[in-house]
């Protein structure tokens, strides 16, 4: 990896990823070199700017959406834009079926998809490649698109949960010159401003240069919880001839907030948990300037190289490292008649986490018996190191749920020091796919993964060594149709036990899963019509209620259907529609009483509908409307409580205005959670409070 970061930066001021390699003069043969979505820039609106052409993340990568055999939700930079999104929590809520869990989203997005938990070090990905770190909002304003992957992913991504992958794009330097100065707000009394720029220089354009940078102020609706945060980051590319090139991205970021408090899950009676009445969103219970903290830093460098013919080789490895400071001071034993109640607080000085990644891979066609073969061959190895912590436990605190109290952090009496320790999880993969074109409308995709896997801790050794296939047929009726079925089997990392369990911090060993997925898509007009069946049966992993201790014991069999709709109906009009059915239930538990329980946290219904008018011509305004829903959720394994169905209301509004010399400035501002309705945002043994109504504007001029 540093002989590739440091080929690249040699090269220009930062050398990186691969710009796409000529086209092909007529009568040869295209070139192989796998293109990712860095080519994809935007640089105004599109015939369909809600709808994604190709997929992007893992083995799938620059393919066809019609050809991908497993559901992959594209948030676009164009629905982005027009929402106000400023963090993964604004774009994955256009995807059915997320859901929060134990964490605050005020200060960290802890999300399940199909009623999985995604891992926080191994689900989520920058560019498609390196694991970066979700311990801290993960910014958007460096992206181009956000993508979720859902369902198991095992033959590219190794271990992980198989609630799916989140991939972040990030900008890169297109065409057309980029240069853009924005400032934002809200009406909590939240300020920032940033740049991003992007050019092409050099003899034939060969180097590519992206840069973004941002910093705000940050004000929330809750009570005494500010900060700050800000952003920088580069996007390199550099084609250093007709086969040769690179690409490098780095990105630094940080946010210092307060930790707001969450709300304990009350103790069951007679096997009922009664919740209290949802408090205010703008109640804070953990004392003040509680912190929450963190630094993050991803790199990653590749490089291709176009051997003859159809063949390249492709040669990548990154580092993705998060500090923590996080104080978790949470109210429970509360009476639910007066409010009264005590917080439990954590104070944890000095989390770190790295992952480093590196990846090699040799793709070419070849011809067999009139069958066209996409060959896909590759190495991968991710070491994950989590370094010792030391908790430090306090005394309860008396607070109130209804009316807190605003408790200094001086009021706070230190008891204990605990060592919770560290680990190192290396995953490290061999893996071979053939997508065999049968005709032009039958495609055979065939892969394997061979799982060298094992953590280690001062307790513990975990070795596994064991296969993973992947299996999927596409039919492609008419150019603009396509049906597919694919099996897929992965193994998971159990997880982390959490915090407040009697093993937290402890790593679990690995499980398998089995996925099933049948499907059918369909381009009509300038939309993309997404129709889906799945399954998954996965190990199941949870907090054991009698004995407060993580465990993996039994089956999850999760079992629903999913429906999309994005793109332009009419020009003017731009939609993105998505809905799911979920039933996950839980099985071979060996408790009688869970056994047959559905999963918690998994609502059975969820969706999105999400509606853009812009309308074409001289009129240079645009309003939006989106409404997202999320049915009934259980509080706990046992199903003893029940978190009502809510829905939020978001409405937006854009207005352009031409200046001078070619520039334009967009003015943008957009509501969310316009009635004002209070919801449970979390799930799990914590709960959080739903964000209140909130109203974000922001100025962006274009040269």
């Amino acid at each position: 990896m540093l002989f590739l970061l440091a080929s690249a930066a040699a090269a220009s001021v930062a050398a990186a990823t691969a710009a796409p390699a000529p086209a092909a003069p007529d009568g040869e043969a295209p070139q192989a070199e796998r293109q990712l979505d860095e080519e994809i820039v935007v640089t105004g609106r599109q015939e369909a700017p809600y709808r994604a052409q190709v997929v992007q993340v893992g083995a799938f990568r620059n393919q066809s959406a019609l050809d991908t055999p497993a559901n992959v939700a594209v948030i676009t930079r164009a629905m982005l834009d027009d929402q106000g999104a400023k963090g993964l929590d604004d774009a994955l809520r256009n995807t059915p079926g997320i859901t929060q869990q134990s964490t605050s989203p005020t200060t960290s997005n802890n999300f399940a998809a199909r009623g999985v938990l995604l891992n926080a070090r191994t689900n989520y990905r920058l560019n498609g490649a390196l694991q970066i770190i979700n311990l801290g909002p993960i910014p958007v304003e460096n992206k181009q698109r956000v993508e979720l992957l859902k369902g198991v992913s095992a033959l590219y991504y190794g271990l992980s949960t198989p609630s799916g992958i989140v991939n972040v794009v990030t900008k890169r330097a297109g065409d057309r010159p980029v240069t853009s100065l924005y400032v934002d707000g809200d009406v909590e009394g939240s300020v920032g401003g940033g740049f991003d720029i992007g050019r092409k220089v050099g003899a034939g354009d060969a180097i590519g240069i992206r840069i973004n940078a941002y910093g705000s102020h940050i004000e929330t609706p809750i009570d005494g919880v500010n900060g700050y945060r800000y952003l920088a980051s580069g996007a390199f590319d550099w084609q250093a001839s007709d086969r040769l090139s690179f690409k490098l991205d780095v990105e630094h970021y940080r946010r210092a907030t307060d930790e707001p408090g969450g709300i304990t899950l009350p103790t069951a009676v007679n096997g009922v948990i009664t919740l209290p009445a949802i408090p205010s969103p703008h109640n804070r219970y953990a004392p003040v300037n509680a912190p929450y903290r963190t630094w993050v830093t991803n790199a990653l460098g590749r490089m291709d190289y176009r051997l003859a013919g159809t063949w390249s080789v492709r040669v990548e490895g990154g580092y993705a490292n998060t500090r923590r400071q996080r104080m978790i001071a949470n109210i429970g034993k509360t009476n639910l008649v007066t409010g009264a109640g005590t917080i439990a607080a954590t104070y944890t000085p000095d989390q770190e986490y790295a992952n480093l990644y590196w990846r090699a891979e040799l793709a070419g066609e070849a011809q067999t018996l009139g069958i066209r073969h996409e060959l896909l061959l590759g190495y991968a190895r991710n070491r994950q190191v989590q370094e010792d912590q030391h908790p430090q436990s306090y005394a309860a605190v008396k607070q109130n749920l209804y009316a807190p109290l605003a408790l200094p952090l001086s009021a706070l009496t230190p008891t204990t020091v605990r060592l919770t320790a560290g680990s190192v999880n290396i995953d490290t993969g061999l893996y071979a796919m053939d997508q065999a074109h049968i005709g032009e409308k039958l495609l055979v995709i065939a892969g394997v993964r061979h799982v060298d896997y094992r953590t280690r801790t001062s307790s513990t050794d975990f070795a596994l060594r064991t296969w993973t296939p992947t299996g999927a047929l596409v039919l492609r009726p008419t150019p603009k149709t396509s049906l597919y079925f694919s099996y897929i089997e992965g193994l998971e990392s159990a997880g982390t036990a959490p915090d407040g369990t009697t093993n937290a911090g402890s790593v679990l060993p690995a499980v398998r899963s089995r996925q099933l997925e049948l499907g059918a898509r369909a381009e009509a007009g300038g939309m993309l019509l997404s129709l889906g069946w799945f399954r998954i049966n996965r190990g199941l992993a949870y907090t054991d209620l009698a004995t407060n201790t993580y465990v993996v014991n039994g089956r999850a069999l999760h079992q629903g259907i999913e429906a999309s709709v994005q793109g332009t109906i009419v020009p003017s009009v731009s939609v993105a529609l998505a809905g799911q059915y979920l039933v996950a239930r839980q099985r071979q538990t060996g408790v009688a009483a869970q056994d047959g329980k559905l999963v918690d946290n998994a609502p059975r219904w969820s969706g999105s509908a999400f509606v853009n008018w812009q309308p074409v011509g001289a009129l240079p305004l645009g309003l939006n409307a989106g409404v997202y829903y999320t049915g009934k959720r259980f509080t706990d394994v046992l199903n003893q409580g029940v978190l009502p169905a809510y829905a939020t209301l978001s409405l937006g509004a854009s207005y352009r205005l031409a200046l001078a010399a070619g520039r334009t400035m967009t003015l943008r501002a957009n509501a969310d959670n316009v009635t004002n309705t209070r919801y449970w945002a979390t799930g799990g043994s914590t709960l959080y409070v739903g964000a209140a109504r909130t109203l974000r504007l922001s100025a962006a001029v274009s040269f």
